[in-house]
């Protein structure tokens, strides 16, 4: 029986993360490895016009860029990751019947040995070792991620980007962490320390790839802003650009040379839907896995894949229905991948 979703229907997010740090991997004087932060660095450029108006070619512009270390090997990211657990889920329910509906579900599928869980729970395992939150990072050189939970560590080796099925011990054992944190009552989920490392067959100083910020407004000549952590201040950086601008320059005329920003990091909100980009469950699967969302909305095919039943709100309605069987839910994952991820979902009368 279908039920409606309530007026007010809310999850908060099953995953906490940190935002992924970059560092430079270099070797000491023994030979032994080791990391100096990446660090933004606002500068100017000269380029070309790609649609030049006139006999006006040159493209100058302020713009930030993030190189490694000038004798460094590989780039190093490090995040940390950890489940809340299943029963702390809803966060808001204005139904006592539909909570309760809810609560049911997450009292049958969200068990060791059902399918549908430990096959989440695989599949965000796969997503942490094999790289994919490195986005284009991955291509600067050969990648190795290693996710640290107390003592253990579980290697990358073998884990796959593309597909998800025989799945590594590593594997298996880093989704064993993360359904212990899913089910456990009292916020004694494991904490999942994750590094990545590129490692680039050479030393020397790579432009990397940290999160973009979207700037609304910018200035003439600006070309874009990357994300950063330990930044510079705003009275700082206002006191270098205004002491850059005595003779009445405009900004994308001149500003002091190379402004250190602060330390370059991939944002927490990316990772998280790298990490989450298990959904092959949708209707005309074409191989691509999309991120968990409630409509089923790739950025990447700028569409969304989870039309009318298909969708969150259809499932979420008919959640009662679902029980675990010998047979593979595929839309019974989809909701609990949906749980985890967390979102509004409230309809108006």
């Amino acid at each position: 029986m279908s039920h409606k979703i309530p007026d007010v229907l809310s999850f908060q997010r099953g995953t906490i993360i940190t935002d992924g740090l970059m560092s430079s991997i270099i070797l000491n004087k023994n030979g032994e490895n080791k990391t100096v932060p990446v660090k933004v660095i606002r500068h100017g450029i000269r380029g070309a016009n790609s649609y030049p108006k006139g006999d006006n070619v040159s493209n100058i512009q302020r713009t930030e860029t993030a190189k490694t270390h000038p004798e460094s090997i590989g780039l190093s990211v490090i995040f940390s990751f950890k489940t809340i657990p299943a029963g702390s889920l809803m966060f808001g329910c204005s139904d006592p019947t539909f909570r309760s509906i809810t609560d049911g579900f997450i009292d049958r599928f969200f068990v060791r040995g059902v399918p549908e869980f430990d096959e989440v729970c695989h599949r965000y395992a796969r997503n942490i070792l094999n790289g994919r939150w490195l986005w284009r990072n991955r291509i600067l050189g050969e990648t190795q991620v290693t996710a640290s939970v107390g003592d253990k560590k579980y290697l990358s080796n073998g884990s796959r980007l593309r597909d998800f099925d025989v799945y590594t011990e590593d594997e298996q054992g880093l989704a064993r962490a993360i359904a212990t944190g899913l089910l456990s009552s009292d916020n004694a989920s494991p904490a999942i320390k994750v590094e990545g490392r590129v490692l680039f067959g050479f030393t020397g100083e790579v432009e990397v790839f940290p999160s973009q910020n979207m700037v609304g407004n910018k200035p003439d000549g600006f070309a874009r802003s990357l994300y950063k952590v330990d930044m510079i201040s705003r009275r700082d950086l206002i006191s270098i650009m205004g002491s850059a601008n005595k003779n009445e320059a405009s900004a994308g005329d001149f500003a002091a040379d190379m402004i250190d920003m602060g330390r370059a990091a991939l944002r927490d909100q990316k990772i998280g839907n790298a990490i989450r980009t298990i959904d092959t469950w949708y209707l005309d699967f074409s191989g691509t896995p999309i991120p968990v969302e409630p409509n089923g909305a790739s950025l990447d095919a700028n569409t969304v894949f989870r039309k009318g039943n298909q969708n969150a709100s259809a499932l979420l309605s008919n959640m009662d229905e679902m029980h675990p069987e010998t047979t593979f839910n595929p839309g019974a994952a989809f909701l609990i991948a949906i749980l985890i991820r967390g979102g509004v979902f409230s309809e108006k009368k």
